[in-house]
């Protein structure tokens, strides 16, 4: 898997993100004129923006499936190859890559879903034509746990009973008190897996029993 730190962007790119602006169109070009614009033909074709709300029916709804996903979007991304991307972000900003093909950078992808939704996600992308990538990205909780071992550990806890396990084998390790924790949210009797994502980093899920 790839890990890299998304690229910060400058003041100038930050205020016309904020304006609803397009950077990489809006850098550099010359004020607008004070002269009023003729009215567009009405066959002109309106300019394609670089972000707008993906559809969920049609081609998008058929490439991303059914996932109730938290945010969507649609993407101009000319230097991604392949037709398929999966990635996650972490808490901190960090982008781990999952699938890809090449190693072009996704903060394209990561900076138009995070205009509704927070890291850390779990993401897909999938290109629908041409440059153009429908995105959706998933809500996840992510602990830091110092386990080295495996890359799935479990933890029911019935009362005073445990059983813990790694990559679904019975294990009499100790238990991480992170992931202790982390169950712990939900109540003294619960189930709470986690599936690393990267060096210490887990994805967990947890529900009471």
């Amino acid at each position: 898997m790839g890990l890299f730190r998304r690229r910060q962007e400058t003041l100038n790119e930050q205020l016309l993100r904020e304006a609803g602006l397009d950077p990489a169109q809006s850098l550099g070009e010359p004020a607008a004129s004070t002269e009023p614009r003729p009215e567009p033909e009405p066959d002109t074709e309106p300019p394609r923006q670089l972000y707008r709300p993906l559809a969920v029916d049609g081609v998008a709804r058929v490439a991303l499936g059914s996932k109730n996903w938290d945010a969507v979007a649609a993407v101009q991304a000319p230097a991604l190859g392949g037709d398929r991307i999966e990635f996650t972000t972490l808490p901190n900003g960090d982008v781990i890559v999952s699938q890809e093909s090449g190693d072009a950078d996704l903060s394209p992808l990561a900076e138009a879903l995070e205009q509704h939704v927070s890291p850390p996600y779990n993401a897909t992308a999938v290109r629908q034509e041409g440059t153009l990538w429908g995105v959706g990205a998933k809500r996840i909780q992510v602990a830091e746990i110092p386990f080295p071992r495996g890359e799935r550990i479990q933890l029911s806890r019935n009362g005073d009973e445990d059983e813990f396990r790694v990559d679904s084998e019975p294990s009499h390790e100790p238990v991480p008190p992170e992931l202790e924790r982390a169950g712990a949210t939900v109540g003294e009797s619960f189930y709470v897996e986690a599936s690393r994502i990267d060096g210490d980093f887990w994805e967990v899920k947890v529900s009471p029993l």
